[in-house]
């Protein structure tokens, strides 16, 4: 008689922030958590989104494709089957930022929540040229040089910018970015005025975060601590 496989049935619902779509769950399994585990051991950002993604494809039933969702929607999702898997609480140490102590702070993650806005998704850099906007899927972000450390900040930027252009619209006429070559790309990019430039970026920095404020009184000095956590990474 085989084993019994346990705890697949369970099952609960959330919500796909930027798709206002319900789906369905189950907790992860320790086969999951192990893969989970051995990722951030390794402190390399792509292993670890790729195990996070891994993850919700294997525990969410709904028929989604999990790669073609924004960083934000991964993140949110993997805090929710983190929550009914291992706790509504995820402790972590922070440094005071006085004496430096560590202090074990925990934080409830069903209280972290995610706004998306319903904004234009087109902005206007002339008289006849649109550029269409889009949230770079998670599958985007793994693939690019965006964790290239050997990379300028400033190019990093570019590379921000050049995954959230979906398409530029000149007239009558609808050039999708993707299907453009790289030099072609860079060469667009690189005609922009600083004043168009800054219309794009301003649309790049507002794309939603995972972000809790905490605040905590060191338990050495007792001094008053508020500090912003951003991004999976900081709530493990």
């Amino acid at each position: 008689m085989a084993l019994p496989r346990i705890n697949e049935s369970i099952k609960y619902t959330t919500k796909v922030p930027s798709l206002n779509k319900q789906v369905s769950f189950r907790p992860f399994l320790m086969k999951e958590e192990k893969i989970l585990l051995i990722a951030m051991e390794s402190q390399d950002e792509k292993i670890i989104l790729n195990s996070i993604v891994d993850t919700l494809e294997a525990c969410i039933d709904d028929n989604i494709k999990i790669r073609s969702l924004p960083v934000f929607d991964i993140e949110y999702l993997f805090l929710q089957v983190r929550a009914k898997s291992v706790g509504e609480t995820s402790d972590i140490r922070i440094k005071c930022k006085s004496c430096e102590e560590l202090n074990d702070v925990s934080v409830n993650v069903e209280n972290i929540k995610i706004t998306v806005p319903r904004k234009k998704t087109t902005i206007q850099i002339s008289s006849d040229i649109y550029l269409e906007m889009k949230f770079p899927s998670i599958d985007q972000v793994i693939n690019s040089d965006f964790f290239n450390q050997e990379k300028s900040m400033t190019e990093r930027n570019l590379e921000s910018i050049q995954v959230c252009i979906d398409a530029v619209a000149v007239g009558e006429d609808r050039i999708v970015f993707a299907d453009e070559s790289q030099e072609e790309i860079d060469n667009f990019i690189d005609s922009l005025t600083s004043e168009q430039y800054n219309k794009v970026r301003e649309y790049v920095d507002s794309i939603p975060q995972l972000k809790h404020k905490i605040d905590f009184d060191c338990t050495s000095c007792e001094t008053k601590n508020s500090i912003t956590l951003q991004g999976t990474s900081d709530f493990f």
